[in-house]
């Protein structure tokens, strides 16, 4: 076993089972919503355009205390009949807390979790819940993703997994490397969340990939290669605030230790040292990013945040990471002088 890791996580909230008694749809679609703009609209409408009736989908806004949009007025221009319902929030529960309210208030036996930015193309429903009646056991499916920006134009596709809808084989390590899920892109029983518990209240960045590591160390999971999720990357959304506030490595290194606690002796040392690795590199080249935009301050903090990554290894030997690279933006941070990254 690995020594303590240096913070003590908590323990993942609790998702409380329903009382029995009652129909129950096959889907719950869960919209978290804070201030949402226009964006939020072309989401609902996503799902609105291949939804099936109320006895088989709920669909839901769950609302975080927003105070600068009227969450309910752009309800009603994208569903006039009331098809959608709406829970509002008294206060501001964060990320992880309107998410595992989310849950807690679906009803459906499969709980998709979409952002309010985010969108779902057609068929993605039927592809998905085809892994579940085929493969019961498993304790969720995903599907491919595209990543657009925040004008709507593709930047790219999550890499492909396998070419055939299947459950996919030996997937725990290879999740537990890195993120590899777009939230919008799964879908998650709620039996799932009923054992194994919620979204993690001590993560801010990287509970939606704690998650998905914590299923697949007790579930099977199924994958579908067709691209039938859009997530935007943009800005405005959580993402760019918590990487322009410094908080998304240090975050990452707390997820790293937490996984490390979830892996089984036999791929503990080789999959816990790949992912400082991967996630190491990944914070220089977000320097050099940042350097070469001329934003230094930012480039400081990443680098910075280093080396709690490392130390998220706990001992284990993380060979092949480029410390020249990472002395030469120190000494450009130091120096002031321009950053051009290398074509």
């Amino acid at each position: 076993m690995p020594p303590a890791p240096a913070f003590a996580p908590t323990n993942p909230p609790a998702v409380a089972p329903l009382r029995p008694g009652g129909g129950r749809p096959r889907f719950s679609v869960m919209i978290p919503a804070c201030d949402p703009d226009e964006k939020f609209c072309a989401s609902l409408d996503s799902v609105l355009r291949q939804a099936p009736g109320p006895e088989r989908m709920q669909i839901a806004v769950v609302d975080d205390a927003s105070s600068a949009v009227d969450v309910q007025r752009l309800i009603r221009s994208v569903d006039p009949q009331g098809r959608v319902e709406f829970f509002g929030g008294d206060r501001r529960r964060g990320l992880s807390g309107n998410w595992n309210r989310a849950i807690e208030v679906a009803r459906g036996e499969l709980v998709h979790l979409l952002h309010q930015d985010d969108s779902v193309h057609p068929g993605f429903y039927d592809r998905l819940e085809r892994g579940f009646t085929r493969c019961p056991q498993i304790g969720m499916a995903f599907c491919r993703s595209r990543i657009i920006d925040d004008s709507g134009r593709l930047t790219k596709k999550t890499s492909r997994q396998r070419w055939l809808p299947g459950v996919l084989a030996d997937w725990l390590p290879v999740i537990a490397e890195r993120q590899r899920v777009q939230t919008p892109a799964a879908i998650v029983p709620r039996s799932t969340y009923e054992t194994i518990g919620g979204y993690r209240t001590d993560l801010c960045h990287a509970l939606d990939w704690e998650m998905w590591v914590r299923i697949a160390a007790h579930y099977a999971v199924w994958y579908e290669p067709r691209p039938l999720a859009t997530y935007r990357r943009h800005s405005a959304n959580e993402t760019s605030r918590l990487v322009a506030r410094g908080a998304v490595w240090p975050d990452m290194a707390r997820a790293i230790q937490i996984n490390a606690r979830t892996l089984p002796d036999s791929i503990r040392a080789a999959t816990i040292a790949a992912s400082v690795r991967w996630h190491a590199s990944s914070a220089i080249r977000t320097a050099e990013r940042q350097l070469a935009v001329g934003d230094t301050a930012a480039a400081a903090d990443t680098l910075r945040s280093i080396p709690e990554l490392l130390e998220a290894a706990h001992g284990v030997p993380t060979q092949g990471l480029p410390h020249r690279r990472i002395a030469v933006l120190r000494a450009r941070i130091l120096s002031g002088s321009p950053f051009r990254r290398a074509a």
